[in-house]
């Protein structure tokens, strides 16, 4: 791996990190609220919070697994990717438990982006709603424990 595309990578996912942070507190600000203004709102931030979560897929998928096929199910495909480990390359991004929590996710951004903001159902928003701290927080731990081990191979290999 180039030193330099990966500690680009690092700062990257680290910033998305912080963007993630963002939005849990936006949400913290609304998940109370129940008007359908206040369900657009929680649906638009768990929208971003996939986006959040895909751009730092990418963005490994790129740097460190040399890209990734964009077929029909690509989305899906990437998300189930980060679970495995590459030999000789990198531990897997994410556990299985956590990918399957974030196909909710997901799946829910497909519909976000496929419907009017006013034929959102609450109760499904209100669930995601619900469990988004506990999953954005075991997020954010397993991409750390990601991140600590491509330093730990920088810092190895003398790369910094």
């Amino acid at each position: 791996m180039d030193r330099d595309i990966l500690r680009g990578m690092i700062s990257e996912v680290i910033k998305e990190l912080d963007n993630l942070s963002d939005l849990k507190n936006e949400m913290n600000e609304i998940k109370t609220e129940t008007s359908r203004i206040f369900v657009r709102s929680m649906g638009s931030i768990l929208h971003d919070f996939y986006n959040c979560c895909e751009r730092i897929f990418k963005r490994i998928s790129f740097d460190i697994n040399g890209g990734f096929e964009e077929s029909e199910k690509w989305h899906k495909a990437l998300l189930f990717k980060m679970t495995i480990p590459i030999k000789n390359t990198r531990p897997a991004v994410l556990s299985e438990e956590l990918a399957a929590e974030l196909d909710e996710y997901l799946s829910f951004r497909h519909v976000f982006r496929n419907i009017y903001g006013f034929e959102l159902k609450g109760k499904r928003i209100l669930h995601l709603a619900k469990k988004f701290d506990r999953i954005a927080d075991r997020f954010i731990k397993e991409t750390k424990v990601f991140l600590a081990y491509l330093e730990s191979e920088l810092k190895k290999n003398n790369t910094i």
